[in-house]
C-alpha cells in the first residue's frame, strides 16, 4: 500500500512539475538564408479578395519587417550584410521614415533580442480595403534571446497603407507602413490629494 502511495505521490509531483514548466520560448522557424531574401513587394488584387487575406498578408509583412530588423540588429559586425539587409527593411515605409525606424531598431538593439514573434493581432473592423487608405493594427511583439528565453512582450499599434501600384494589364497593392507606436498601459489617474 505505501508503494502504491508512493507511486501516486511522485506522478503527482511530475506532472505538477512538466505543467510549470516555462514554455516562454520560441517555437517558430528562423533561417537567416530565408530573411535575406524577404522584400517589400506587391501583392496582386486576387491575394487581396477579402478582409481576411488583407489580414493575413499584414501579419505576413509586420512578420517580415520585425524578422529583418532583427537579424540586421543581431549582424552589427557584418557591414555588407547590413549593405543589404538596411535598404529591405527601408522599403516596408513610405518615403524615407527614418524615425520609426530608429525607434525599431533601437527597441530591438536595446532588448538584444535575436527572435521575434508577431500574436494576437487585432484589426479595426472600420478600416477599408480602397486603396491609399489609411489601416490600423493592434499586435504584440514577442522578444526572445539567442537562447530562445522571452525577453519581453510589447502591445504595438501598426498604421499602415494599401498604396495602389498599377502595372501593365494588372492592378497590385504594396503595403507601407506609416507608424509603428507602442501601447502606452493607463496610468494610474488618482492624485495624490486624492488618497490622503
Amino acid at each position: 500500500m505505501k508503494i502504491k502511495s508512493f507511486i501516486q505521490v511522485i506522478l503527482g509531483l511530475l506532472f505538477i512539475v512538466l505543467s510549470c514548466k516555462d514554455d516562454k520560448t520560441f517555437q517558430g522557424k528562423h533561417d537567416p538564408e530565408v530573411i535575406k531574401t524577404y522584400h517589400n513587394s506587391s501583392t496582386p488584387v486576387s491575394r487581396m479578395d477579402s478582409l481576411s487575406s488583407v489580414n493575413f498578408i499584414t501579419k505576413q509583412k509586420l512578420t517580415e519587417l520585425y524578422e529583418l530588423a532583427s537579424l540586421y540588429s543581431s549582424n552589427q559586425n557584418d557591414s555588407l550584410m547590413l549593405d543589404i539587409l538596411f535598404p529591405q527593411i527601408q522599403s516596408y515605409f513610405i518615403g524615407n521614415d527614418t524615425i520609426t525606424l530608429y525607434n525599431l531598431m533601437h527597441e530591438i538593439d536595446s532588448l538584444r533580442a535575436y527572435y521575434v514573434e508577431i500574436k494576437s493581432l487585432n484589426f479595426s473592423e472600420k478600416d477599408s480595403l480602397t486603396p491609399d487608405s489609411m489601416r490600423t493594427v493592434n499586435y504584440n511583439v514577442m522578444y526572445y534571446n539567442r537562447n530562445k528565453k522571452l525577453i519581453n512582450s510589447i502591445p504595438k499599434t501598426a498604421q499602415y497603407i494599401l498604396k495602389r501600384e498599377p502595372k501593365k494589364f494588372k492592378h497590385e497593392f504594396i503595403f507601407y507602413f506609416t507608424g509603428l507606436q507602442t501601447i502606452q498601459e493607463p496610468k494610474d489617474t488618482i492624485s495624490l490629494e486624492e488618497t490622503q
